[in-house]
């Protein structure tokens, strides 16, 4: 792992150099403290200190909907490249999205590799860039504050300048590439980011105790909790959309007429009431406590059990997005007993 410096007044041309790598993807800010994830023509645009787009990431890797195969008329099937993103540059990827990264990664490159993320994901460039958390952020309590491996650079805001990482040879090519935005790093620079670390742990303001919460959840099946929270869910999918690790997937066919289908892949969510129904009718979780509860317990129960962490990174857009003001920390306060 190598370290440079960059100065801050040369971030706009260092962004420029990113085009060769791919569609630069950064945060732009549509409406005052609203946050798309958007491709770049202008690099003024790019609000990498954002904390958190409404769409994250995931939607370079897998579309929200895309043609997995066509029918013509004569009967033939033939598979689409709907679903290629292409060569894509994520600029302003936090830790919590880094991390985020590395649990889609155990879901569609593990023992059932998904060649649509697969293909999207050898061609997709992470430009990490140190954030600040705000009072829905608790990814410290998640664990995943910081981040030391899945990026290709990482841009930690200094005085004046950045604290640039390179870890990866793609993110050592983008360096050797524009070697005169450039500088081998100091000693300074490694003081003032440690310093900055400790600073930025302090800040956190929600935090959440996952202290045994997985053996807890399995002792809370049946807790109140989960009624009360299906009274007042409206299980819209809005925190299934909006989370970076959210994977539920339906994949449907659309008869197009004079005998030409497609099959379509789109995203879903274990919210949605006929998410779990089957053949002949009968639905699994057709009460709203059982959805929800089943959401919760995959994030934090389920995932742990198979991949030995969290599916949560506390990133807090389930928080910032929910309509009737759902808090996934108060929830599991709730679920301790400590509310």
């Amino acid at each position: 792992m190598q370290t440079w410096r960059m100065d801050t007044h040369l971030l706009p041309e260092f962004i420029d150099t990113l085009r060769a790598w791919g569609t630069v993807w950064s945060p732009v800010e549509r409406r005052p403290g609203v946050f798309a994830l958007e491709a770049i023509d202008d690099v003024s645009m790019a609000r990498p200190e954002a904390l958190r787009t409404v769409i994250p990431f995931k939607k370079l890797l897998l579309k929200p909907r895309f043609v997995m195969m066509t029918r013509d008329r004569a009967g033939g099937a033939r598979e689409s490249d709907d679903g290629d993103t292409g060569h894509n540059v994520f600029f302003g990827a936090h830790p919590c999205d880094i991390h985020a990264l590395r649990i889609l990664d155990l879901l569609y490159l593990s023992d059932f590799v998904d060649p649509y993320y697969k293909r999207n994901r050898e061609r997709l460039t992470i430009i990490g860039y140190g954030c600040w958390p705000d009072d829905k952020c608790f990814c410290q309590s998640m664990n995943v504050s910081t981040a030391d491996r899945d990026f290709d650079l990482f841009l930690t805001p200094l005085d004046g300048r950045f604290m640039i990482t390179v870890n990866s040879s793609r993110g050592d090519d983008i360096v050797r590439s524009n070697t005169s935005l450039f500088q081998r790093g100091v000693h300074q620079d490694t003081r003032d980011y440690v310093k900055r670390l400790h600073d930025r742990a302090k800040s956190f303001k929600l935090e959440l105790d996952i202290t045994d919460l997985p053996y807890i959840l399995e002792l809370k099946k049946d807790d109140p909790v989960w009624d009360e929270l299906g009274k007042k869910c409206l299980c819209c999918g809005s925190c299934s959309m909006v989370c970076p690790t959210c994977s539920c997937f339906n994949v449907h066919d659309e008869i197009r007429g004079e005998g030409r289908a497609a099959r379509l892949r789109t995203w879903d969510a274990c919210l949605f009431k006929d998410y779990v129904t089957v053949a002949g009718g009968h639905n699994f979780r057709s009460d709203r406590a059982d959805r929800v509860r089943n959401r919760y317990y995959h994030k934090q129960e389920a995932f742990v059990r198979e991949f030995g962490m969290p599916s949560c990174v506390g990133c807090g857009r389930c928080i910032e997005n929910c309509p009737t003001g759902i808090n996934v920390v108060e929830v599991f306060r709730h679920v301790r007993g400590e509310l």
